[in-house]
């Protein structure tokens, strides 16, 4: 495994665990499947800018359009998918992935896009001795019996988040809604690598997030000098998916796209690129491109 790799398996079947751990930004997935637009697509509204959610001026997103990946089911390898896992981001509530249109996990916060019954996910959170704690920008907010766990629950989207780590659990999920609604300021609006990063995104699954400048040169781990964002995508074709990973340079004379096939070749046996064909390296501005197609079930 690189530097900068964390596979979408480990991350969807790490469950809640990973909320209430608030260790969302350090297990982000990598990879992506169809596009929704430029910019990121419309999950990018729900990012808040870091100062928003807590101490760091950083933090890394997943985002998962779950009715894509159920369009393409049978092009997937059973194993892909860890659905129990998937779904106990939201327990207690009571619908089912197959309700879920999104999921969007950034830093301490999970959005849960889905078709449900508002009346019957604040029965089920006070069934689970929730509390209700307000209301915020049409979301009725709940505290959980140890305060270390929250909801805020809307007419088709759930903002959950695990308390450890924050001083109050609410605190990400209200900038998260403040965040899509307009009320506060977005990552990707506000942070110019964020921005360049995600004008390369717009899949079904991205991921991504940006970083300090890093003074490292390590290519084979997939650290690169004068790096300040990564992230990747993919787009499904049927049996077949295009694969993109994008690094975001201070300067665009620091991209280096040897550096970039350097780190392919270190992780083609065994790596992050053992079953991806047909690469190739461009660079566009100051971001360095590496892009290739795999089998699906091989995502």
């Amino acid at each position: 495994m690189s530097g900068r790799e964390y596979t979408r398996r480990a991350l969807l079947r790490r469950g809640t665990a990973a909320v209430s751990a608030g260790a969302i930004a350090s297990t982000a997935g990598c990879f992506g499947l169809n596009p929704l637009g430029g910019g990121g697509g419309a999950y990018a509204n729900w990012l808040p800018v870091p100062d928003d959610i807590g101490d760091s001026d950083h933090y890394q997103f997943t985002y998962l359009d779950t009715e894509v990946v159920e369009s393409n089911e049978d092009n997937f390898d059973e194993d892909s998918f860890d659905i129990d896992s998937i779904e106990s981001f939201w327990d207690p509530l009571g619908f089912d992935w197959e309700d879920t249109s999104m999921i969007l996990l950034a830093s301490q916060a999970v959005v849960v896009e889905a078709s449900f019954d508002r009346e019957d996910a604040v029965s089920d959170l006070e069934d689970d001795d929730y509390e209700e704690d307000g209301d915020h920008e049409g979301f009725t907010l709940f505290l959980g019996p140890t305060e270390s766990r929250a909801f805020g629950v809307g007419d088709n989207a759930v903002v959950v988040t695990g308390g450890y780590g924050v001083d109050d659990p609410l605190d990400p999920i209200e900038a998260t809604i403040d965040a899509k609604t307009g009320n506060a300021d977005r990552y990707g609006d506000e942070n110019e690598d964020m921005s360049a990063l995600l004008s390369e995104l717009g899949g079904a699954l991205d991921s991504g997030g940006t970083m300090e400048e890093s003074d490292s040169d390590t290519p084979e781990n997939g650290l690169f000098e004068n790096m300040v964002a990564s992230g990747d995508t993919a787009t499904v074709n049927g049996e077949t998916a295009d694969r993109k990973w994008v690094i975001v340079y201070e300067e665009q004379d620091d991209v280096d796209t040897d550096d970039l096939e350097d780190w392919v070749d270190a992780n083609s046996d065994e790596g992050e690129f053992a079953d991806v064909d047909d690469i190739s390296y461009n660079q566009n501005g100051r971001k360095g491109i590496v892009t290739g197609t795999v089998d699906t079930d091989e995502l």
